[in-house]
């Protein structure tokens, strides 16, 4: 059964593989890049490796107020190692292929580039993120 991580931003939860995760940690204050797009907060030290921090409030609403930050997802793929900062982790989840669907032809702009499905699971609605289209849109 896959596996995915699920967080809350903005009311609404989102699922990450949790193959792509490498760890979460508490929201630490970045250290900001000069001239670097809005959901860029900047750059964070962990362990030695210094990671761009994204504010994924921002990435899906750049004119909006993000709310209170508790928690950063870090997450890899091949090419980037890349931290997400999201107002609440809630669960991991297993869950069964007929629980996954396509997302809807009324899904649009930015948002929709980096969405690859949705979990109905017991009443929620929860959207699968696609991994390395986030991480390329948010270094393109």
């Amino acid at each position: 059964m896959p596996k995915v991580l699920v967080f809350t931003t903005y009311d609404q939860e989102y699922a990450i593989d949790i193959g792509a995760v490498r760890e979460i940690r508490n929201w630490v204050q970045a250290t900001p890049i000069p001239s670097s797009p809005s959901f860029m907060e900047g750059i964070i030290n962990i362990r030695g490796t210094v990671i761009p921090l994204v504010d994924f409030c921002k990435k899906i609403n750049p004119s909006s107020d993000n709310g209170e930050k508790k928690a950063m997802v870090i997450i890899e793929n091949e090419e980037k190692t890349v931290s997400f900062s999201v107002n609440n982790v809630s669960d991991i989840i297993d869950y069964d292929e007929n629980s996954r669907k396509n997302l809807p032809d009324v899904s649009q702009g930015d948002v929709s580039t980096f969405l690859e499905g949705i979990l109905s699971i017991e009443g929620r609605v929860i959207f699968i993120l696609d991994v390395p289209n986030l991480i390329k849109e948010c270094f393109h």
